[in-house]
């Protein structure tokens, strides 16, 4: 299946933006559909871009201020009556800051969804404090919980709408900077399903949310001519696509996995998981290693982490 637009490969050419900004618009439509939906922020309404739901829909949506906590204990309570909350913050404060409210939620598997922005290296200028490297390590590991991680603007509006009409707890990845729109509007996705975006048989490169375009830049540049490297976009992090993974490794036989989350805990230790106890094949993981981050451009905190396109492409020469 083609999820690619035809000028991909040509990134000055893309349009390029946030996927917070994707989820502004989405969030509306969705409203528009669904009267139930109802959206909870904590003071940070502008970096969610909820402004336009804001205008449109002033009943249903809850400024609960700099209480996090609270606002997840109110969004639990509203989907025991029928509601569907979305909670909005940045990452480091939900789930940093309400995980164990999050976690009381998903016990009777609440209905539920936890949208948050900035995560990683994206609000770099604020240093450590406000950036998020552990995210996916405290979500997946709380049964019922599901993590989507939409690759660009195009995929989080579908998203947006997918995770709307699923039911039970969800955690939505947003990205602060903007990065290319590569993806087809109308391309099939699924929650729980791998996109293939190339194929290859040389080497299995899997990549999630912010990674997956810096990943198909740096595939580029190492497999000019294609078909070494099959490149995977994991916009599913729980649950995983056992059988789409392990269709792509058992043919390549290497995996290199790219995420912007710190090593421990993260996508790409279940993946490893998953390959490990299926078949064992050569295994890397291209992330945060074990570090927080410092004040900076997430692009020169890219570089000097090692998770640009120049770190990808070094690791898939090696590799192959």
């Amino acid at each position: 299946m083609d999820y690619l637009l035809e000028k991909y490969k040509n990134e000055s050419e893309l349009e390029k933006m946030a996927t917070r900004e994707a989820f502004g618009v989405a969030i509306v439509s969705v409203a528009n559909e669904n009267d139930d939906v109802v959206v909870l922020n904590a003071d940070l309404p502008g970096s969610l871009k909820l402004n336009d739901f804001m205008e449109v829909f002033p009943e249903r949506y809850l400024q609960i201020g700099v209480a996090e906590q609270n606002m997840a204990s109110i969004a639990i309570g509203l989907s025991h009556y029928g509601k569907i909350p979305f909670i909005t913050s940045f990452a480091a404060f939900s789930p940093g800051l309400n995980i164990a409210q999050i976690r009381i939620g998903s016990i009777k598997n609440q209905n539920f969804k936890v949208v948050s922005s900035h995560y990683g290296f994206h609000v770099g200028p604020d240093g450590a404090s406000a950036q998020m490297e552990s995210d996916i390590a405290m979500m997946k590991a709380i049964p019922n919980m599901v993590i989507v991680n939409p690759a660009d603007y195009n995929q989080t509006k579908t998203m947006t709408h997918l995770i709307s009409r699923a039911k039970g707890p969800i955690y939505m990845k947003l990205t602060r900077e903007k990065f290319p729109v590569f993806l087809k509007e109308d391309a099939h996705t699924e929650i729980g399903k791998v996109q293939k975006l190339l194929s290859g048989d040389k080497l299995t490169v899997i990549a999630t949310g912010s990674m997956v375009y810096e990943t198909l830049q740096a595939v580029l540049e190492v497999d000019k001519d294609g078909g070494k490297v099959e490149l995977l976009n994991l916009h599913t992090i729980k649950p995983l696509d056992k059988e789409g993974i392990l269709e792509s490794v058992r043919k390549t036989g290497k995996l290199l996995i790219v995420e912007e989350h710190n090593i421990w805990g993260g996508a790409g230790e279940s993946i490893s998981r998953i390959v490990a106890e299926n078949h064992p094949v050569f295994t890397k993981i291209v992330g945060i290693y074990d570090t927080f981050g410092e004040s900076g451009s997430h692009r020169k905190l890219w570089e000097k982490y090692e998770i640009d396109r120049v770190a990808i492409a070094s690791q898939i020469r090696e590799i192959i």
